[in-house]
């Protein structure tokens, strides 16, 4: 029975790998921000874009998140003496090409309404229109906390103006964390 301690180990090693990849059930809380320069009004302002939301897995490759995004045109720099922040919630669904035990590779789609209130037009509040679409990767650091980047393609239009506020590719750089 020279078998039977590696047979042990390798049923250990499967069971922790199998245990620290998303799993059908899991909830993560993820916080991430992306840079947000623009230029208007003949000047260059440089914002920030903050994501946080709360996905929960469906299956072990497919979860479904809630987003809350926040956006600030000047929060840097503000050359063009125009502030415009913005308010949205955009629901979305991953699905996850590889799902490992240090590193999970993903699709995402989503789209969301949300609102805007910027000093260069008359109104307090204009309505946007959000979506979004690209891939996505985590990396684990230990049991709970992940490091995530995000680079979805990112569409914000004011449908109250009908002209469009974002669009592009965005970089966003955060952290997950498994509850």
């Amino acid at each position: 029975m020279k078998f039977q301690p590696l047979l042990l180990v390798c049923v250990l090693f499967i069971s922790a790998t199998a245990i620290s990849q998303h799993q059908k059930g899991d909830w993560m809380l993820n916080i991430s921000a992306s840079p947000y320069p623009t230029e208007q009004n003949n000047g260059k302002d440089f914002g920030i874009v903050g994501l946080t939301g709360m996905e929960f897995f469906v299956s072990d490759k497919v979860s479904i998140s809630g987003n809350l995004v926040l956006s600030d045109n000047s929060t840097f720099k503000n050359e063009s003496n125009i502030e415009a922040t913005s308010y949205s919630i955009v629901p979305s669904v991953q699905y996850y090409f590889l799902n490992r035990s240090k590193l999970n590779v993903f699709g995402h789609v989503g789209y969301g309404l949300g609102f805007k209130s910027d000093t260069s037009t008359p109104l307090d509040n204009e309505a946007l229109r959000i979506y979004s679409v690209g891939p996505g990767a985590h990396y684990r650091i230990n049991e709970t906390l992940w490091v995530k980047l995000f680079l979805p393609y990112f569409n914000a239009k004011d449908i109250t103006f009908d002209q469009n506020e974002a669009d592009g590719v965005a970089v966003f750089i955060g952290l997950q964390f498994k509850l």
